[in-house]
């Protein structure tokens, strides 16, 4: 059994302090992750003195549109990114992964910040958040800082967020019309499943020539990265002279290069490239409905 006092945080400054003050907190807001780790006993949730309750901060529950930018509070739930009409109009490949969490309990409790924190391999936000050039604000007594999403990850389940740190916000540079994404997904089932593997690509297109292409799988590696040379395969191309099955095969082997020939190397290999010539046919069919 897994020993540990539980404070709730009535303010950002009160978290902020007891995470400055104490060694060995926990974090928890929707807990969809956590809880179950505790219960199991699992490792990633021992060595902990302090649970930490920040579901209460109202402040962290917020989108903002700016001039250049959409901020997100950590604590939006995945059903308020699906119900928002500012993430519906600019990040719709963000609105598909968070569509695809959990069921309607957990995408009610889940948070942004939480799925990011969590950092697992197959956190359906990921991709399309390192898609999307997305980065994360985190808070201490001491300041803020910025970084990069791509950054903040180091590994699986694990981060480069500090112990006395918060993260209470994410910030999502905004893309031109020129944009087109895709989100796809395998899991063990239709309901409530985890991911054994996702995908998300976002393409510019002009007159039907591929810019600044950005492909993130997910599970597919220890964590998720873009995969450059799939990206540097397709960029500048007309759309019509790439073949989604041949992208879809450089995937596999772009996917083999990190991670070496494991136990489900097999299926992974076959299961990917075919998320990515679905999410690429798919794009490619809305770049042309578009023209």
């Amino acid at each position: 059994m897994i020993d540990y006092e539980f404070i709730k945080a009535r303010s950002l400054k009160e978290a902020l302090d007891f995470l400055g003050n104490y060694e060995d907190v926990k974090a928890i807001a929707g807990g969809t992750d956590l809880i179950v780790d505790i219960r199991k006993e699992n490792v990633r949730a021992k060595g902990f003195k302090y649970l930490l309750d920040i579901s209460g901060l109202k402040e962290l529950e917020f989108i903002e549109k700016e001039r250049d930018r959409v901020v997100l509070g950590a604590l939006l739930t995945h059903t308020s990114l699906i119900e928002s009409p500012i993430i519906e109009q600019h990040f719709p490949l963000l609105a598909s992964a968070a569509k695809t969490i959990g069921s309607p309990q957990i995408r009610n409790r889940g948070t942004i910040g939480g799925n990011i924190n969590n950092a697992s391999p197959a956190a359906d936000l990921l991709p399309p958040l390192i898609a999307l050039k997305a980065q994360v604000k985190l808070c201490s007594v001491k300041g803020e800082r910025t970084m990069s999403l791509e950054e903040f990850l180091a590994g699986p389940y694990k981060t480069n967020r500090q112990s006395d740190e918060l993260m209470t916000e994410v910030h999502i540079p905004l893309v031109s019309e020129d944009y087109l994404g895709n989100f796809q997904k395998i899991g063990r089932r239709k309901a409530m499943n985890i991911a054994r593997l996702n995908l998300a690509i976002l393409l510019g297109i002009n007159d039907g020539t591929i810019f600044d292409p950005r492909v993130v799988p997910g599970a597919a590696t220890a964590y998720p990265i873009r995969f450059g040379k799939v990206e540097e395969a397709i960029s500048g191309k007309d759309i019509k002279d790439i073949d989604p099955v041949e992208i879809g095969e450089l995937a596999s082997e772009e996917m083999i290069s990190f991670t070496g020939v494991r136990w489900s190397t097999p299926y992974k290999r076959v299961a990917l490239a075919s998320l990515v010539k679905r999410a690429l046919e798919s794009i490619f069919q809305e770049a042309k409905v578009d023209e």
